[in-house]
């Protein structure tokens, strides 16, 4: 914004233009007014007066034309602007939304994971019922490890590294119960 300071934009020129042209205006209107028709007055000095009274009125309506063309300008580079906030701002959302879903996806896995963990910690005092559960359990690994890294895969193509790390660290998580599990 110190730049912009340091070098009038368009529009305050016109306005300062317009408001020279406007004091003059008023200036030089004033002295027309004054003057006593009725008595001995300079004819050239008033003819005078009255050309450049033309001339400022002329000047008001060139800027106020050009502070028109500017505002008008200034509309349609704010409208640009805004359309491209706009596009962003959708674009932002969409992201959001992308995110918060496989965040869904992941602590919805989590607790598939907590679930299973929890039966195997139930089963872990009777050796013979998690033996025989072994093929079942083997299975919902497999299938959350599947899960996991398809997560994985997805937050990789949608460039969401936190994510990818987790899901990551998750089917490494898993698949070492697995090979536990089935040793």
């Amino acid at each position: 914004m110190s730049n912009k300071d340091k070098r009038e934009s368009p529009i305050v020129k016109a306005v300062l233009a317009l408001d020279g042209y406007l004091t003059e205006l008023e200036r030089v209107g004033g002295k027309i007014n004054s003057i006593d028709m009725n008595s001995d007055f300079d004819g050239e000095y008033v003819q005078k007066l009255m050309i450049r009274f033309t001339e400022c009125g002329h000047g008001v309506g060139t800027e106020i034309s050009n502070l028109s063309r500017e505002l008008q300008e200034a509309q349609s580079r704010a409208e640009s602007v805004s359309q491209g906030v706009r596009r962003q701002a959708e674009l932002f959302n969409a992201r959001l939304n992308e995110q918060n879903e496989k965040l869904e996806a992941f602590r919805s896995l989590g607790e598939k994971v907590r679930d299973l963990n929890t039966t195997i910690g139930r089963l872990g005092d009777d050796r013979e019922q998690l033996v025989s559960n072994i093929p079942a359990f083997e299975a919902q690994l497999s299938s959350l490890i599947e899960e996991a890294d398809s997560l994985r895969q997805s937050a990789h193509a949608s460039r969401m590294r936190a994510l990818e790390k987790n899901a990551e660290s998750l089917m490494q998580t898993l698949q070492a119960v697995r090979k536990k599990l089935i040793q």
